[in-house]
């Protein structure tokens, strides 16, 4: 099976599904083997695929697609059961009624939150951040604080040692925002959210992360480097628009990227 098809085919899908408002694991799987069909992929062929990252995410959406389908199936028998328990007045029909649909809840949670998940970095996705943070109309549903992270020379880092030793760098340094003990969201390729307390002291944070960073040299084949990121913070207020308060906190990254460059320099030299 040739991977470059399958990236090519992972990167169509990937925009043709951001133009939709929900993206269902059904939905995904019906675009995805449309357009594999058009690159000469098997169905097959997906799941005979090695575990990089994009093959990764495509099993594990046609595994959920078939678990969601199941639950549903066993939550609509025990709603049957139990009605029929009220109608005949069997409580012992009842009551094992409502514990299978106990479990069956408990287990739809566990398969909403592997919806909610960055396959590579194990922080949230953007489904997440606006299921449970934001509104219907893009605004916050409670104060916080808004942090963006982007990784500093991501692209010198693909370009010199590759797309695999990239991803290894997305999960090194989420691993360490996620010590932060915030929600930490995957936003775009090495871009991050973090949703820090409105009394929280964010910037305190972020630096002491970084120069955490900073300190500790990676090698990856012959090439020893450093990593680093900037960030930009933005106090939000309940209800405030989203798009408006990461723009505010896009600005101040900017500036602090351009601060952070010049101390640190490219990590491959010029």
């Amino acid at each position: 099976m040739d991977k470059a098809l399958i990236k090519a085919a992972s990167q169509e899908c990937k925009s043709a599904i951001d133009a939709l408002d929900i993206v269902t694991p059904s939905i995904y799987t019906a675009i995805f083997s449309e357009i594999a069909k058009k690159y000469g992929i098997e169905s097959g062929d997906l799941v005979e695929a090695e575990s990089d990252s994009l093959d990764e995410q495509i099993r594990k959406l046609i595994e959920l697609n078939e678990q969601s389908s199941t639950q549903v199936m066993r939550l609509d028998e025990s709603s049957q059961k139990a009605l029929k328990a009220m109608q005949e007045s069997d409580e012992t029909l009842l009551k094992e009624s409502i514990d299978e649909t106990q479990a069956l809840r408990q287990e739809i949670e566990r398969l909403k939150k592997s919806v909610y998940k960055d396959a590579l970095t194990k922080t949230w996705n953007r489904k997440w951040l606006e299921t449970d943070i934001l509104d219907e109309e893009g605004r916050f549903k409670n104060s916080c604080t808004l942090a963006i992270v982007d990784l500093n020379y991501f692209k010198q880092i693909n370009d010199v040692l590759g797309h695999i030793a990239g991803d290894k760098v997305l999960r090194y340094v989420s691993t360490h925002l996620k010590g932060l003990e915030v929600p930490v969201v995957r936003y775009g390729g090495d871009e991050f959210l973090l949703l820090f307390e409105a009394d929280e002291d964010a910037d305190t944070k972020l630096r002491k992360c970084r120069e955490s960073l900073l300190k500790t040299a990676l090698k990856y084949n012959d090439h020893a480097f450093k990593v680093s990121f900037s960030y930009g913070i933005h106090d939000c207020v309940k209800h405030e628009n989203f798009s408006e308060a990461l723009e505010g906190a896009d600005k101040k990254m900017y500036e602090d990227k351009r601060a952070i460059k010049e101390r640190i320099g490219p990590p491959f030299g010029e």
